[in-house]
């Protein structure tokens, strides 16, 4: 049994308003696509009209760095390209004028280019200071669609974020004993996804590993300040990501932190007897 090691909160952390462009465009179509148009429209104002911003503005105002290699020049065009990979042209109901207007008031973009215009910015943040940033504005749109329309809504919201993660999965697959020994590994470089996490292996091998995350800083964030949605958000499709990277892959979890209790209990096994998937 592997000690739990303590977990390294602060990680290199870079951001600019493109940032968020991605994530709020594939929500923005997605709704769009699901409930129309001018509910869509109506939810996300709504959501953002009175959106109490004085913790994003304190993550923001203070020991950020124009980073090194700043690509201002690219941000503009980069926003153009997005906007049209998710919205067409000829298919839109939405000008590419109403989508500008519409991200542009959504945060953290619009706190974001308030502060910094179209730098691109970094510094050493804590896990629970990024994953506001990445995730405050998605969650409030979250909560006021189940208030709003119910179970219904997180069906919704679950198809997005299942869409989302079969999306970063692109092109990132191989073989179940390498997702198992990358699991399993210590992290010498904390990121979004593993600052603040304690971890702890129980046993292993090259076809099954059994992980119990002790500490979690996603947990800790979402139980403060989104509870409603936070398994839903965090922990809802990770198995969608890991039958992304290979097929044969399965998760087993019967408790989690997020849910109130005082582990993760991560079972990942595959579920035939080949030793080499591709």
């Amino acid at each position: 049994m592997d000690t739990v090691p303590c977990p390294q909160r602060h990680f290199p952390f870079r951001v600019n308003f493109i940032s968020f462009y991605a994530s709020y465009l594939r929500w923005l179509r997605h709704l769009s696509e699901r409930l129309g148009r001018e509910i869509t429209l109506s939810l996300w104002e709504n959501t953002f009209t009175d959106y109490d911003d004085k913790f994003t503005m304190s993550i923001l105002s203070s020991g950020w760095q124009k980073a090194e290699s700043d690509n201002t020049n690219q941000l503009e065009s980069k926003a153009e390209v997005f906007i049209e990979e998710f919205f067409p042209p000829s298919g839109s109901a939405l000008s590419r004028n109403d989508i500008r207007k519409i991200l542009e008031d959504t945060p953290p973009i619009r706190q974001i280019k308030q502060l910094f215009s179209t730098q691109t910015i970094e510094k050493e943040s804590t896990a629970y200071n990024a994953l506001h940033l990445r995730f405050d504005g998605l969650a409030c749109l979250a909560e006021a669609l189940i208030d709003r329309i119910g179970k219904q809504g997180e069906y919704i919201i679950y198809d997005l974020l299942r869409e989302e993660r079969l999306a970063a999965s692109q092109g990132n697959t191989g073989r179940v004993e390498d997702f198992i020994k990358y699991f399993t590994s210590e992290v010498t470089t904390p990121n979004l996804f593993t600052a603040g996490l304690a971890v702890e292996v129980i046993s292993k091998s090259e076809r099954e590993a059994v992980v119990f995350v002790r500490e979690c800083e996603w947990a800790r964030y979402f139980q403060e300040r989104h509870p409603q949605v936070g398994y839903l958000m965090a922990c809802s499709t990770d198995e969608v990501a890991y039958k992304a990277f290979n097929p044969s892959l399965r998760l087993q979890r019967t408790e989690t932190i997020m849910e109130g209790s005082d582990k993760c209990d991560f079972r990942i096994f595959a579920v035939d007897e080949k030793p080499n998937d591709k």
